[in-house]
């Protein structure tokens, strides 16, 4: 009887084989606790604290940027 999580052929000639296990004597996803992307509480706070920043900073150019087109060129009379 082969080993749990070896390679073996199936039959004569046949290049097929079995996949490794993937849970042999390792922690499977769902005993871990924690969040999904991994983070603790507080890097996952300061992570949104600079993502907003940035979507903030991101708008208001985008604001801005479209004013000065308008008074540029204003694209409805």
């Amino acid at each position: 009887m082969p080993r749990r999580g070896v390679a073996t052929a199936h039959a004569a000639g046949s290049s097929a084989a079995t996949a490794y296990w993937p849970f042999q004597g390792g922690v499977i996803m769902s005993e871990t606790s924690g969040s999904i992307s991994g983070l603790t509480d507080e890097e996952a706070q300061e992570f949104h604290t600079f993502y907003m920043q940035g979507l903030v900073g991101f708008t208001a150019i985008a604001v801005v940027a479209h004013i000065l087109v308008w008074a540029w060129r204003p694209w409805f009379y």
